[in-house]
């Protein structure tokens, strides 16, 4: 009897999981010149029936500056094609920053370019036939932030790690958003409560760029990220959980391959969907940290950019944390088209659009995928 209770309950855990699909889907946008190389570090989400993306960054030209773009484009949701328009632009290129979902707009926040990085706050929201955006600047983060994590817990938008100020850091802005932002939609985002944006608290440990974030039942959870420091660089493999109402952090195991090795989320990305966060994406640890530490044991560093994709071992496991009983359920979901870096995650009715990010370091995929239970 206890053998089938074992095994029952092994199943009910790893089924959900098991049924995951990858599904290709046809179209990126192309109205800007190099964009429909593949972008990384892009703004995304969906209001409506539409997916909205802006922004992000890649190499069109081998040898010159990365280059960054600043047209925000829509497309009706539908699994097999989307038709991408250009709706407007961002104020300045962009990329690196985050993108919340308010109500019946997106709350574009920080990111960077190659002039300087951004404290700006920017509400979007799309008109009803999909062809033109109204953009409105909120108040600015206290800080610049790029390469940072974000997750909305009720009204208040926490920022975590990333540069801020332009240093690798573990501080958290807590962003409180008028309740209008999300009550009353685009006619009401104007601006954000006074003092919107402090440092309330600190994610233990070193800095934390490039990791991943979502919130819960009053919970912010953190895992990932890396600091570049020569023999001291990190690239985090645990977490943290923040509990808002005690305002004490705990601590979170890592996520584990199917072989059950600690894995990174570091230019990962999460999502929540009910009482389960979902993770996928992100680097290597060893290699990854070979790299950033300067050491490069695992290859010459001028032949660091010339490995096949397969070298760098991005991973496509599909994690899942089940936040009531506070731990990763068994990854039995892996797929390659997930294995990328700075891909942006957008949960629909039809599933989630797992969108651009780079394959290895300096190439952009300009795929799209479904994951689809």
């Amino acid at each position: 009897m206890n053998k089938l209770l074992s095994l029952f309950l092994f199943l009910s855990t790893a089924l959900p999981l098991s049924a995951q699909h990858v599904h290709s889907v046809v179209g990126f946008p192309s109205a800007e010149p190099g964009y429909s190389l593949g972008v990384s570090a892009c703004y995304a989400g969906q209001i409506g029936d539409y997916l909205v993306m802006a922004g992000g960054c890649n190499f069109p030209e081998a040898g010159k500056p990365k280059k960054y773009y600043a047209g925000v484009y829509a497309a009706r949701i539908d699994r097999e094609a989307l038709q991408w328009r250009l709706v407007g632009f961002l104020p300045e290129s962009a990329a690196y920053g985050a993108t919340v979902a308010s109500g019946d707009s997106l709350l574009f926040i920080g990111g960077n370019n190659n002039d300087h990085s951004l404290a700006s706050v920017y509400s979007v929201h799309l008109n009803a036939a999909g062809t033109g955006i109204a953009l409105n600047r909120l108040a600015d983060l206290s800080a610049t932030a790029d390469n940072m994590a974000v997750a909305l817990a009720g009204t208040d938008v926490f920022v975590v790690g990333g540069n801020q100020n332009g240093k690798p850091s573990a501080d958290v802005l807590r962003y409180q958003l008028d309740s209008n932002v999300t009550n009353q939609g685009a006619n009401s985002i104007a601006q954000a409560s006074n003092n919107t944006a402090f440092v309330t608290l600190r994610v233990p440990g070193a800095p934390r760029v490039q990791p991943v974030a979502a919130a819960y039942n009053n919970k912010v959870y953190v895992w990932g990220g890396f600091y570049a420091h020569g023999e001291q660089s990190k690239v985090h493999t645990d977490g943290y959980v923040y509990d808002i109402r005690t305002k004490e952090w705990g601590v979170l195991s890592a996520p584990r391959s199917g072989d059950g090795e600690e894995m990174t989320l570091s230019g990962g990305i999460a999502w929540a969907e009910g009482n389960r966060l979902y993770a996928t994406g992100g680097v290597n640890r060893t290699i990854f940290l070979d790299a950033i530490s300067g050491r490069y044991e695992c290859v010459e560093k001028d032949d660091y950019l010339k490995q096949p994709i397969g070298w760098y071992k991005f991973s496509g496991n599909l994690y899942v944390f089940d936040a009531v009983a506070g731990q990763w359920l068994t990854t039995t979901f892996a797929n390659q088209a997930l294995a990328r870096a700075g891909a942006q995650a957008v949960p629909t009715r039809l599933g989630v659009y797992y969108i651009g990010g780079e394959l290895k370091p300096a190439l952009r995929t300009p795929q799209i995928v479904l994951v689809e239970k």
